[in-house]
């Protein structure tokens, strides 16, 4: 697909409304809860930076701010403090974010009950540990309950907003877990015992993430949904985001920067603002998303970040991210597309692959990226690339030189 062929197709560069919203928690205002039965209306957080704009999730009653905190790379309890002081009342984490780190770093700020109330704790069911402790179907009902009282307790809350099944897509055989009876009834528990309020679940792909969302959405136990989400992204999660809305679902995005994160983006800075800002913007052109989540490692991003909130998408927006697709349109490998896949007679793991290198070249996460390439099977990985001529390249719409691509990423990831 052309680049000029996929913004005519998925709308980039629509028009975006922008309102005004409350504090969040922490922030010195009025908190999320509190103004959950009314409009948009009273002041953001300390400064300029502030979160502006907070907005419903779905069906659950929970307001949250446009720009949210992911704890992936969370070890020090300051950032969330500074993030409260911004307004920032969503954060997102999972037991196996740098072994249970993160939420032990929420955890010391939230033990403090004038901070957690009115916050929005999202964590993962999954194992504590390295990233990828997935729970296969059928485990049972009393080790799920078991691995969410180690959440609360790393947390030191007595409840998690949102529980959420973890990176579903990331394997071909996903689909049981999102109806898996065990989880289902663990879940149910949970709720009656009010340790956790509402379900949810994430995607990246790359095994038929649309698909598996709208089986979620449809299913009726999933009450909001986060995905991959972006102004390079595939175009049929525009499929996805109908379905939530016309079901009440909540939609939250992330990889919203489409691997700029780290990047040196100083060729692509506009007139008023950045890629970050752009991007950010760009989401929020689709009403049916909520928020996003981007991950935060210091207090300099916090603010950084937050300083996106609440505005509005402009024609010089549309002209940084023209730029930046220009220049990577046929390098960036899109979270959650996964077209290449059965076109490798090998059967390598193309898309996560790609976007391991993506972490350790562009977010300069270099411990998660190669834990999770030495994590792989050795049949899938890139190791037969070098001397194969498969129709990998005609795999990729986007034209991506795929088996280039791999060949260096082996290199790198093997190597450092």
């Amino acid at each position: 697909m052309k680049r000029r062929d996929f913004i005519s197709t998925f709308g980039i560069g629509a028009g975006a409304a922008v309102a005004t919203g409350i504090a969040g928690c922490g922030g010195g205002g009025e908190t999320a809860q509190q103004a959950a039965g009314g409009n948009d209306s009273t002041k953001a957080g300390d400064s300029a930076a502030g979160i502006k704009k907070y907005a419903a999730i779905g069906a659950t009653g929970l307001k949250m701010s446009d720009i949210s905190m992911g704890c992936g790379a969370l070890d020090n309890p300051y950032v969330v403090e500074r993030a409260l002081d911004l307004g920032i009342n969503y954060f997102d984490t999972a037991p196996d974010y740098g072994s249970g780190q993160s939420e032990e770093a929420l955890g010391k700020v939230f033990a403090d009950p004038a901070k957690r109330d009115g916050c929005i704790i999202v964590s993962k069911l999954c194992k504590m540990g390295r990233y990828g402790g997935h729970f296969p179907p059928g485990t049972s009902e009393a080790d799920l309950i078991a691995e969410v009282e180690g959440s609360l307790t790393r947390l030191q809350t007595d409840h998690i907003d949102i529980l959420q099944v973890h990176a579903i897509a990331e394997r071909e055989d996903d689909g049981p877990r999102l109806i898996d009876p065990e989880m289902l009834s663990a879940v149910a528990k949970l709720k009656e015992q009010g340790k956790v309020l509402h379900l949810g679940t994430t995607s990246h792909g790359p095994h038929g993430m649309e698909d598996l969302l709208i089986q979620a959405i449809e299913s009726g136990h999933y009450e909001m949904i986060m995905a991959a989400f972006n102004f390079m992204e595939h175009p049929r999660l525009s499929e996805v985001l109908k379905k939530a809305q016309e079901h009440n679902v909540g939609v939250v995005a992330m990889k919203t920067l489409a691997g700029a994160k780290l990047e040196d983006l100083s060729g692509f800075k506009g007139e008023t603002g950045s890629i970050p800002e752009a991007a950010f913007k760009w989401v929020f052109t689709h009403p049916e998303v909520t928020g996003l989540v981007v991950t935060m490692r210091t207090t300099a991003e916090v603010e950084f970040f937050a300083a996106s909130s609440g505005k509005r998408f402009t024609a010089a927006d549309q002209k940084i991210l023209d730029q930046y697709a220009d220049a990577v349109w046929s390098h960036y490998c899109r979270t959650g597309c996964g077209d290449c896949l059965a076109h490798c007679p090998h059967g390598v793991a193309v898309a996560d692959v790609l976007r391991y290198d993506m972490y350790y070249t562009s977010y300069r996460d270099h411990l998660q990226a190669l834990s999770k390439y030495h994590q792989l099977p050795a049949g899938a990985k890139p190791n037969a690339c070098t001397s194969c001529d498969g129709p990998c390249l005609a795999g990729c719409q986007f034209g991506l030189p795929v088996r280039e691509r791999l060949i260096q990423a082996a290199e790198r990831l093997h190597l450092a």
